[in-house]
C-alpha cells in the first residue's frame, strides 16, 4: 500500500514540475514573476546597468563612469538585447559627462534620464525616439545643442529641457505634438523658438522665464496650436511674438495683452 501510495505521488510531482515548466506569460500571478533582473555591461568610460525588456530589448537602468571630462558611447545591442530605452535616472547627475551618443535603437528617454549632467554640451536625439520624458535633461547648464535626427517624436514632457540655462537654439521636428508644462523653464539664452505644424498644446510655463526671446521674429507660433497653458510665455514682451491673424494663439496673446493692459 504504501508503495502504491510513494508511486501516485511522484507521478502527482512530475506532473507539476511538467506544467511548471510549460507556464506561460499569461499564467504569471505574482508580481515577482515580472521583475528582471539587472547585468552590468563594461564600456571603456564605465559601466552600464540593464536591464531586460520586452521583446528581447534592454532598458538601460544606470550609469557609473569616470570623474574626469568624458564622453559616452551607448551601445545599440547588449548581451544579443536591442537597447530601446534610456530608463529613469539612468545619468542623473554624472556630472562629468561632456558628450553622450544614442544608438539608433532608442525609442524612450525616460524622465530625469540625463537631468543634472551639467557638462553635458551637445547631445542628438536618433530618429527612432518618439518621446522625452519628464525632466529628462533639466539642468544641463552647459548644454548649447541639440540635434534631432528623424521625425518620430511626437512628446517632450514636463520640464524636459527646463533650466538648460545655456540653450541657445531649439529646432523641433515636424512630429511634436505636445510641449509639457515647463517644457524649457528658465532657458535664459533661447534667442530663438518656431513652433512646428504638428505642434498643438504649449503647457503651463513652457518658456517661462526665456528673457533672450524678447527680439523682433524670436518667438513664432503656428495657426496648428489649440492649447497654451497659463503663463506659458512670461517673461517675454508679447509684442515680440509672431501669431498667425485669426488663430488660437493670436486670441492668447490678445487676451495676455488685455490681462497685462488691466493689471498696470
Amino acid at each position: 500500500m504504501k508503495r502504491v501510495s510513494i508511486i501516485i505521488l511522484v507521478a502527482l510531482l512530475s506532473l507539476i514540475l511538467v506544467s511548471c515548466s510549460d507556464k506561460k506569460i499569461d499564467d504569471l500571478t505574482s508580481i515577482n514573476d515580472y521583475i528582471a533582473p539587472s547585468y552590468t555591461h563594461k564600456i571603456e568610460t564605465g559601466t552600464l546597468t540593464f536591464a531586460e525588456n520586452v521583446g528581447q530589448t534592454a532598458i538601460i537602468t544606470d550609469y557609473v563612469g569616470l570623474y574626469t571630462a568624458h564622453e559616452v558611447t551607448v551601445p545599440d545591442t547588449i548581451a544579443e538585447r536591442t537597447v530601446s530605452v534610456i530608463g529613469q535616472e539612468a545619468f542623473y547627475y554624472c556630472t562629468s559627462i561632456t558628450k553622450i551618443e544614442l544608438p539608433s535603437t532608442i525609442t524612450v528617454i525616460g524622465d530625469w534620464a540625463f537631468a543634472g549632467c551639467t557638462s553635458l554640451e551637445t547631445i542628438v536625439i536618433p530618429a527612432s525616439v518618439t518621446s522625452i520624458g519628464k525632466g529628462a535633461f533639466y539642468g544641463c547648464t552647459s548644454l548649447k545643442s541639440i540635434v534631432f535626427e528623424g521625425e518620430a517624436l511626437v512628446l517632450v514632457d514636463d520640464f524636459a529641457f527646463g533650466n538648460c540655462t545655456e540653450l541657445e537654439a531649439i529646432d523641433l521636428p515636424s512630429s511634436v505634438s505636445s510641449l509639457g508644462v515647463q517644457a524649457f523653464l528658465n532657458c535664459e539664452s533661447l534667442t530663438s523658438f518656431t513652433s512646428p505644424e504638428s505642434l498643438k498644446s504649449i503647457g503651463d510655463m513652457a518658456f517661462y522665464g526665456c528673457g533672450a526671446l524678447n527680439a523682433d521674429g524670436a518667438l513664432v507660433l503656428n495657426e496648428s496650436i489649440t492649447e497654451i497653458g497659463k503663463f506659458a510665455f512670461t517673461g517675454i514682451n508679447k509684442e515680440y511674438i509672431t501669431v498667425p491673424d485669426g488663430s488660437y494663439a493670436a486670441e492668447y496673446v490678445a487676451a495676455m495683452k488685455a490681462t497685462e493692459e488691466t493689471e498696470s
